[in-house]
């Protein structure tokens, strides 16, 4: 009974967000009978959802366009704030349920004056191997099976881990495993663009690690006590270029012709390094002596290749 409460509520929300719905199409999306889905109308009929059916080559079942599931909660506004961040997060993220959240929500929102904001998160899609992956992670975590992967980390450097899988999460524009690592007794991060040959093994973990965002919180914390603070100089007429770049960072005035920030990263992440230099000549990194010793071999690196 009730799995069959869930498909009604199901095939109402998809009535509300689609016109003219064949029976064939609901069968094939809900994997039940035609037959069923007629009963199921019946029984949608039966609550008081005016659904009805049209006859012809372009007929199908529909719900009356007057009728909407109210939501007086939350305000127009925010409804369309929470739609459009769910749809980007699918941009970025393939996943059924999330899917099925956006056909209800959008069920349930009011759409009145058309849409005023339009978000593009395409450019961060990750690609099909790293979506599949995150499927294959996702069954890992929920049964807590051990995994195993090749990898390679920034420095291109080899290895192959056997991890208790424990979450995944989406920052700096791409995805991350949060692991616990047994041989090393500590928690890791894994880029999953990085990670190949994924197995998922036929044992199980039943080590507790408590809350898993407090776990996760305090390898971030961990991590960023590593970070060493970067002095970047630059001409006056650079500071509006900075503040886009470095909001949260305050400018100092050290002349007439030069200001400067001090920016607070780690030492070995390699993001930091590509936008600083990405900049060219519109910057000077100062110090420390060995950070910018490590951005002037990088250029050098990168200039060896060619005949200049």
């Amino acid at each position: 009974m009730s799995m069959k409460i869930d498909r009604i509520l199901e095939i109402i929300i998809y009535l509300l967000n689609h016109d003219h719905v064949p029976a064939s199409c609901l069968a094939e999306r809900f994997q039940v009978s035609v037959r069923t889905i007629q009963r199921d109308m019946v029984s949608i009929s039966s609550i008081g959802i005016p659904v009805y059916a049209d006859a012809g080559k372009n007929g199908g079942y529909s719900i009356l366009p007057n009728y909407k599931i109210k939501n007086t909660t939350i305000c127009d506004a925010e409804q369309q704030l929470i739609i459009h961040a769910l749809q980007s997060l699918a941009t970025s993220y393939t996943n059924d349920t999330l899917n099925t959240l956006i056909e209800k929500y959008n069920a349930i929102i009011e759409k009145k004056g058309g849409q005023k904001v339009f978000w593009d998160f395409s450019v961060t899609k990750e690609n099909q191997q790293v979506q599949d992956t995150n499927e294959s992670l996702e069954q890992a975590i929920c049964q807590k099976n051990y995994i195993s992967f090749d990898y390679r980390n920034a420095n291109g450097e080899q290895f192959h881990p056997i991890v208790q899988p424990l979450a995944i999460h989406y920052k700096w524009y791409a995805w991350y495993l949060f692991a616990y690592e047994e041989a090393r007794q500590d928690y890791r991060t894994f880029k999953v663009a990085r990670m190949e040959h994924l197995v998922v093994e036929n044992r199980h973990f039943r080590q507790e690690h408590g809350s898993i965002e407090e776990r996760m919180k305090e390898s971030e914390q961990a991590y960023y006590q590593t970070c060493i603070p970067i002095e970047v100089q630059f001409s006056p007429q650079e500071a509006g270029l900075i503040k886009e770049y470095f909001p949260d960072c305050s400018i100092e005035k050290v002349n007439e012709h030069m200001e400067r920030i001090f920016i607070h990263v780690p030492a070995k992440e390699r993001l930091w390094k590509a936008l600083l230099l990405s900049f060219g000549n519109k910057v000077t990194v100062v110090g420390p002596d060995s950070y910018r010793n490590e951005l002037i071999k990088t250029a050098q690196d990168f200039l060896a290749n060619y005949d200049i």
